[in-house]
């Protein structure tokens, strides 16, 4: 019996192990928004992001809360640190490119979370076996950027949020066709 409960009490810490329906569960129940109410999009691979979310929930934790508690209309542009270099915000405001002006990248170290305050921009999404690499891996930066016209798009509005891991390589600001301007929040999360 003692056997049987460590096992699955080690199965359900490890959502690598665990099935379709138990990561469905997990990830529409929305507990881990932690109250805030915005939709995640389509495009989040829940799996992959319940793995990354459960290595490190505390800062995952503190970056939901932050999205719903703070008054983000407001937030001054530029870097804002929520603790150190292991989760921090980027506020940005400006007006989405043509699409050949936008390029893909990815990240190594951090994990994005990226939402439209104000406005709306499209984001590509693709995977590192389909792009060539334009601009090679930058450490200090942690961005790499990429050729590739293909991918899915999806609209970014105040209504959902994207969540970029390392394997999501990501095409955004992207012009919804009408100059809008566009306020958006990245949230940076340290991968530990």
């Amino acid at each position: 019996t003692i056997l049987t409960t460590a096992a699955c009490s080690d199965k359900k810490a490890d959502p690598a192990k665990w099935t379709d329906d138990e990561v469905n569960n997990w990830f529409e129940k929305k507990e881990w928004l932690g109250g805030w109410n915005v939709s995640p999009d389509a495009s989040v691979n829940k799996r992959n992001f319940a793995i990354y979310y459960h290595k490190n929930p505390r800062h995952w934790d503190q970056a939901f809360l932050f999205l719903k508690s703070a008054n983000l209309k407001e937030l001054p542009l530029g870097k804002q640190e929520l603790e150190g270099v292991h989760l921090f915000v980027i506020v940005q405001e400006y007006y989405g490119k043509q699409k050949p002006d936008a390029l893909y990248e990815s990240h190594k170290k951090y994990i994005d979370i990226q939402y439209v305050i104000q406005g709306e921009e499209i984001m590509g999404l693709t995977t590192l076996d389909k792009v060539a690499v334009k601009t090679p891996y930058d450490e200090a930066k942690d961005i790499a950027f990429y050729d590739f016209d293909g991918g899915e798009y999806h609209k970014a509005t105040p209504e959902n949020f994207f969540i970029f891991l390392p394997e999501d390589v990501h095409r955004p600001s992207i012009t919804t066709g009408d100059s809008i301007l566009v306020k958006k929040i990245v949230v940076k999360i340290k991968i530990e």
